[in-house]
């Protein structure tokens, strides 16, 4: 599914109105949207039948403004509106829409500046007690900063009102004001909504935190146009494609029936150093449990006893000094891979060393590629001539060491960073998280968003490079495969939350990953004759 920032919004909103198709027609659609999930959650409810409309002054508090007109004509309901900014300052359009509700006096109470004044600018508690459902038409997707005081205290006051029952509901229109729409950010009086009908897409910011704690459920409203992909293409060539990853945009390819473990591809894991001999094991663990054919862990002859002693039968363990690898196969370097002097050279030399294999770069082998930037371009070099590609799998921490960017600076833009750093170095970069960004060297970024903060512990993310790997053997379209491993590896984790509650071990995700596997479009179990 496409996401939307801010900035392409105005180019949508633009385009649009270069066709000729009238602004104020997309405004009606947008409003009936709205109506049409009010008029959803009015029908079940029980209590009192008014709905508070919360107005900017904006295209937002227009779309509010058509939706309550549309609730004039369903028995038994009363809308209320209140406008919070001067309507004469109000955007042309809704204007347009503040007169057509003055019309409509004797159907639609407007709350007055006298009615809230006597109340200490806050809304009259008469009011809410003859409503059940409020709707945030405020502030739209360009908000950014802090909430003006009033409007604060006013959200603050739904908030308690929703909080005393069950049954009152609170509806946000895009996007939940308060809640920047590209980072995420959330002022802390941002409105909280049950549901949020968010316009033609979802917006970036609604998928991170802490503004996606204040979306609820989101669902899609129309604006009477399809998403104009090929609008946004023509105005910057160098805009970046921004995609939700989920089941429903998953596919794999379907197995052979033939198939055996030379054609179900190899996994070489290089890794496993004094003290951290469970790295290397567990990305082995989640390469086997995401369908490899075989897998071998390379480490220093001084390792390979402890490493024997706590591997799997499954899991082969040689000499890190072996340097034929099949053909089908892909090098993860770094787990567990240590990092005095003599360790960091040699995945260094594992990194320069491989030319005809995938490679997923994690862990210390991340660290070392951090002072060594320049071997990435010889790494997607020579991978390239072979259609192979460089994965590199860092968390925020390592993220900032190989940017040179504080955290700080990082979370201003997250996806603009891992974008900018897979383009400029031509790898692959899984920026691991909440929610997970992955970033192609060609413009396109995916944001995952299962997972769960039960899964902060070490080992999660070498059970990630482990299926990573393996998913590169086995799907032809690198950005599917790494998708359907991420994917896989962080809804495993939801399952571990499921059936282990909080404390499950990355093991434990790692045996969940086959059934989600079986989940994803493409996946054609054996039928008997």
């Amino acid at each position: 599914m496409r996401l939307l920032t801010p900035k392409q919004v105005n180019i949508v909103d633009q385009y649009i109105e270069s066709l000729g198709l009238p602004v104020s027609h997309l405004m009606e659609q947008a409003g009936r949207s709205v109506f049409e999930i009010v008029h959803r959650y009015i029908q079940e409810i029980k209590g009192p039948k008014g709905v508070l409309f919360l107005c900017g002054i904006g295209n937002n508090g227009g779309d509010a403004l058509v939706a309550a007109r549309f609730l004039t004509e369903v028995p038994e309901v009363t809308p209320y509106v209140v406008v919070l900014g001067k309507p004469k300052d109000g955007s042309s359009l809704f204007q347009q829409q503040w007169k057509v509700v003055n019309t409509l006096k004797d159907t639609i109470t407007i709350v007055t500046d006298e009615m809230m004044q006597s109340n200490g600018s806050l809304i009259p508690s008469h009011i809410l007690r003859d409503v059940s459902i409020v709707v945030d038409g405020v502030f739209g997707t360009g908000f950014h900063g802090v909430l003006p005081e009033q409007i604060a205290s006013i959200f603050e006051q739904c908030k308690e009102w929703r909080s005393n029952s069950e049954t009152r509901k609170c509806i946000a229109i895009d996007i939940p004001s308060g809640v920047n729409g590209l980072t995420g950010n959330a002022d802390i009086s941002s409105f909280i909504a049950d549901e949020t009908i968010t316009l033609l897409a979802p917006k970036v910011g609604m998928l991170f935190y802490p503004g996606r704690e204040h979306v609820g459920h989101m669902s899609i409203g129309s604006i009477g146009y399809p998403f104009p992909h090929h609008a946004l293409w023509k105005s910057d060539h160098n805009w970046t494609e921004i995609y939700w990853n989920n089941a429903e945009s998953l596919h794999v390819d379907s197995r052979s029936p033939i198939a055996h473990k030379g054609t179900n591809g190899h996994v070489y894991i290089v890794g496993g150093s004094p003290g951290i001999y469970g790295a290397p094991i567990l990305s082995a663990e989640g390469a086997l449990r995401s369908g490899a054919g075989k897998v071998t862990i390379l480490s220093g002859t001084n390792e390979l006893d402890a490493l024997r002693s706590l591997s799997r039968p499954e899991m082969m363990i040689c000499s890190s000094d072996v340097e034929q690898l099949d053909g089908n196969s892909t090098v993860v370097i770094g787990p567990g891979g240590g990092r005095s002097n003599s360790d960091k050279k040699h995945l260094l030399q594992w990194m320069q060393s491989v030319t005809e294999s995938h490679m997923v770069i994690d862990a210390d082998g991340l660290m070392e590629v951090a002072s060594h930037l320049s071997v990435l371009k010889q790494i997607s070099c020579s991978l390239g001539k072979e259609e192979r590609v460089a994965v590199l799998t860092p968390h925020l921490g390592e993220f900032s060491a190989l940017t040179g960017k504080s955290i700080g600076e990082l979370n201003k833009n997250l996806i603009g960073y891992a974008s900018t750093f897979a383009k400029e170095h031509s790898v692959y970069v899984v920026l691991k998280g909440q929610p997970t960004i992955f970033a192609t060297p060609f413009g396109r970024v995916y944001i995952t968003t299962t997972g769960n903060p039960y899964m902060g512990t070490g080992g999660m993310g070498d059970v990630l490079a482990g299926v990573v790997g393996s998913m590169l053997n086995q799907e032809q379209d690198p950005t599917n495969a790494i998708n359907v491993a991420i994917y896989a590896h962080s809804r495993a984790g939801d399952l571990a939350l499921e059936d282990c509650g909080p404390g499950f071990t990355p093991t434990e995700v790692a045996q969940r990953i086959g059934r989600v596997l079986r989940t994803i479009d493409g996946y054609k179990p054996v039928l008997p004759l």
